[in-house]
């Protein structure tokens, strides 16, 4: 590295003209929010005195507890495949058991809440299957907490395990269905529920799975949660109303007849789920247009 004694000497080497025109771009941007709506310094410091009692909270990353305000604009999908997310989940624990395929996630013998059988394919962009698939997934329990990061007597992997797809691109396990649920630590926080009020969200997440996809032939691992369609809690997201984009909403059809129940082996009505993944490989073509996207 050059080094000098002259305080005005830069190195033309070391400059980002990205960087440059970011950082330009960025603050442009807030001059027109000054200007245009009114932007204060007072603001820009309350925003931030709110991500770092969030951070303090929840222990979650800067840029995490910042997905509120961000997350819906990194999000993929305007190709057509299924959206993804361009960070993981801080609810995420490596090393979770292989289930068979089908499969049943770990859970304890009285875990709460309605069974839920899901099922669906990984498909590459030309509808041709992805066999061998690494699907990693997990939830929350019913009572919103994520296995393995409370000392709460929960085991580790509680709803927990990675399978592999088949020869058909096909997968399948069993889980019990998740349900709405508010961070405890985010709630405690008097400014975070004025903001969430303040933005017309509520304070709670709607029910979700999370997923990675991994193979080989992928052009980057997917990201990111599946929702259930028609959840009310959607629109109002406390993380962000569009995160849970229709592409992520999955089909889901509740089982009450009693010989149904019974061949299933479970003890009362049942819940099914179907969701297919549709991923960009490096033979895939760079936009599709899915099914439901079709006149």
């Amino acid at each position: 590295m050059t080094t000098t004694t002259d305080p005005s000497y830069v190195d033309p080497a070391l400059i980002n003209p990205r960087t440059v025109r970011l950082v330009e771009a960025f603050k442009d941007a807030l001059a027109r929010l000054r200007d245009e709506e009114g932007l204060t310094f007072d603001d820009i410091n309350a925003v931030t005195e709110l991500f770092q009692q969030l951070q303090k909270a929840t222990g979650a990353p800067l840029a995490l507890v910042a997905m509120p305000l961000y997350g819906e604009l990194f999000q993929g999908g305007r190709d057509g495949y299924t959206p993804s997310e361009d960070v993981k989940s801080p609810t995420v624990i490596p090393g979770s058991p292989r289930i068979d395929n089908p499969g049943v996630l770990p859970m304890r013998p009285d875990e709460p809440g309605v069974p839920l059988v899901v099922s669906g394919r990984v498909l590459d962009g030309n509808g041709q299957p992805l066999s061998g698939a690494k699907l990693e997934i997990y939830h929350a329990a019913n009572n919103g907490n994520y296995s393995g990061l409370y000392d709460d007597g929960v085991p580790k992997y509680n709803l927990r395990g990675h399978l592999f797809t088949d020869d058909d691109g096909r997968y399948a396990f069993t889980t019990v269905t998740p349900v709405a649920y508010a961070d405890a630590y985010a709630m405690e926080i008097d400014s975070v529920v004025e903001a969430a009020a303040a933005l017309g969200r509520s304070l709670y997440r709607p029910a979700h799975i999370h997923y990675e996809v991994h193979h080989p032939d992928l052009v980057t691992p997917w990201f990111g949660e599946i929702y259930f369609k028609g959840d009310p809690v959607i629109p109002v997201d406390f993380v962000g109303s569009k995160l849970a984009h229709p592409a992520l909403q999955a089909d889901t059809a509740l089982h009450e007849d009693p010989e149904d129940i019974a061949g299933h082996g479970f003890q009362g009505p049942y819940r099914t789920m179907e969701f297919d993944f549709v991923l960009k490989t490096r033979t895939s073509p760079d936009t599709i247009t899915r099914k439901e996207e079709k006149a």
